[in-house]
């Protein structure tokens, strides 16, 4: 899992390693244009009289251009994400088949084919789209310009179709950790209630066999059915046989 910061920085470095690659790229095409339209050479500075000075800034422009491509490459290397293309493998064939193109249009000179330009730009050409054959695999194409997807886990009728890509994103919200790490609750066991087997008559049994003293507290309602027999007693409705005879059934269950 990838936490947003990391992604923030992550996305900076593609876009700025991509951006940065193609600028560098640019310039190394149009300085290499003008060399070769001025024959191929030329010189800038020295103790000696140039015969053929470069443009202003092919000096700098050259060598600015191949030391950024390499950082940029390397930035856009370090910043890829798990899910998503792979496009630095291309960075070999761009600039060879850049360059290449530089030597075809310097080549192809309205006066005249210069052949010795027209063997470097097959050259560099075939330097370049070689590589770019492992692209007429299916597999090979997606990993570049799609990425590969995270593994998901298999669900019940559901079928994957050979080649499809799917993409799932998982979201976790405050407090979901924490929930995660509490872990379910225990279930409160049930009570076991009686048996359908027992018969009433083993019940009867059973309950006139323990004594008040092992019953863990009046049940509810008890106290209330005293008092009520209490007061039938002292309003003369119970006699003293009958009151007592109904308190023991009562404390008996």
């Amino acid at each position: 899992m990838i936490t947003p910061l990391r992604l923030v920085r992550r996305s900076i470095g593609l876009f700025v390693g991509l951006g940065a690659l193609s600028c560098a790229l640019t310039l190394l095409y149009l300085g290499a244009s003008a060399v070769m339209t001025l024959g191929g050479s030329c010189g800038v500075g020295g103790p000696y009289v140039v015969e053929t000075p470069c443009p202003e800034g092919i000096a700098w422009i050259v060598p600015v251009s191949v030391l950024g491509g390499l950082v940029a490459t390397g930035l856009y290397a370090a910043s890829l994400l798990p899910v998503g293309p792979k496009l630095v493998v291309l960075a070999w064939p761009a600039l060879f088949m850049s360059l290449g193109w530089a030597f075809l249009d310097a080549g192809l000179d309205p006066d005249g084919v210069d052949w010795g330009f027209m063997v470097c730009a097959v050259l560099f050409i075939l330097m370049g789209g070689i590589p770019l054959l492992f692209l007429a695999n299916r597999d090979a194409a997606r990993r570049v310009f799609w990425g590969v997807a995270p593994p998901e886990p298999a669900r019940q009728g559901f079928v994957t179709r050979p080649g499809e890509v799917r993409w799932t994103t998982t979201v976790e919200l405050p407090g979901d950790r924490d929930r995660r790490g509490r872990g379910p609750s225990a279930p409160v066991p049930a009570e076991p209630g009686p048996r359908s087997g027992q018969s009433s008559g083993q019940s009867s049994g059973q309950s006139s066999g323990q004594s008040s003293g092992q019953s863990s507290g009046p049940r509810p309602g008890l106290v209330d059915e005293l008092e009520r027999l209490a007061a039938l007693h002292q309003e003369g409705r119970l006699d003293d046989a009958e009151y007592s005879a109904a308190k023991q059934r009562l404390l008996n269950g």
